[in-house]
């Protein structure tokens, strides 16, 4: 007889009305292992936000003023409140929020959305796929299996479209890549479909490389099984590029902006002459933001794509001036 999972929940409170606060927190709650996650007393913000990712239109109810937003995730196992308040504070400095954490009675809440996960199509020849589905891939497209319920990244978040459909447009074959804040490894595993002939992804989280090391072993393509087979794609727990000195030609980042500043010197160092860096993240509120922050390294925006409130960029390495 299996023994029945004692699950924990870890709520994070806060008074912060964002959308894209709201997001990170529910993607850092699953970077830290929930299998699930929700938004609890957002009827006022929801009453008075038509469009979540529009203007406040009217003030916000009592109700709402009397509670703060509060984002659940639910945890298999009992985690560590010390460490999770650790990554809150690395990740979302600006953003004051209190942590608390209760038992809950045993539910299972991977199966009850697993119902409602459905293959998603990330751009023109690419679709993720859960990895419990019989899906067949139709004439031309790749496939990404993916067991979303391990890690952070399901592949229908806009930012992760657009840095994988940025990809799709720089690669033509044979390159080096660098997947920076990997997750669950879907863009390691994007690059690696379309012809990389090295990818090494890296991730703060020893969980998130758990999870994409994981996700590698589910995958059914015949061009990622080469690479696998013959070593071509990893993953290691690293703080950005700090201490990485492997050349690449295309590097992906796919993390938010205040953590993406960071990362601007390493990768002009790594990158190879015309390569290419590709960031995501980024909502279009701070694209003037990382705009003014890579006017100090030998960047220069080659397209900038949106889609949403959500902007991916891609750039190339120039010769720096002597």
């Amino acid at each position: 007889m299996t023994e029945e999972i004692q699950w924990t929940k870890v709520i994070v409170a806060t008074s912060s009305l964002e959308p894209i606060v709201l997001d990170q927190i529910s993607d850092i709650l699953f970077e830290l292992g929930a299998q699930g996650t929700q938004v609890n007393y957002a009827q006022g913000y929801l009453e008075n936000r038509p469009n979540l990712f529009g203007e406040v239109a009217e003030p916000l109810s009592q109700a709402y003023l009397e509670h703060p937003t509060e984002i659940t995730g639910y945890f298999p196992e009992q985690p560590d409140i010390a460490q999770i308040e650790a990554v809150f504070t690395q990740m979302l400095p600006e953003i004051a929020v209190s942590i608390r954490a209760e038992t809950v009675p045993n539910e299972n809440w991977q199966a009850n959305w697993m119902e409602y996960y459905e293959p998603e199509a990330i751009s023109r020849y690419l679709t993720i796929v859960p990895v419990w589905q019989g899906y067949q891939a139709r004439s031309e497209e790749r496939l990404v299996r993916l067991d979303p319920g391990i890690a952070f990244g399901t592949g229908n978040h806009p930012t992760t479209q657009l840095s994988a459909q940025a990809l799709e447009i720089v690669m033509r074959g044979g390159e080096r890549v660098l997947d920076v804040g990997t997750g669950s490894g879907i863009l390691s595993f994007v690059a690696g479909i379309f012809g990389a002939v090295q990818v090494v992804g890296f991730d703060l989280d020893p969980q998130a490389i758990e999870a994409a090391n994981k996700n590698l072993a589910l995958q059914s393509d015949e061009v990622l099984q080469e690479m696998i087979a013959a070593e071509k794609i990893s993953f290691t727990v690293n703080d950005l590029l700090q201490g990485v000195d492997t050349p690449a030609d295309v590097i992906v980042a796919n993390i938010v902006p205040n953590i993406l500043i960071h990362l601007f010197e390493d990768a002009g160092k790594l990158l190879t002459k015309d390569g290419y860096l590709i960031i995501g993240g980024i909502l279009i509120e701070k694209e003037a933001f990382i705009l003014e922050a890579l006017q100090a390294h030998p960047f220069e925006v080659v397209q900038r794509h949106y889609l949403g409130e959500w902007v991916g960029i891609i750039l190339r390495k120039v010769e720096e001036d002597t």
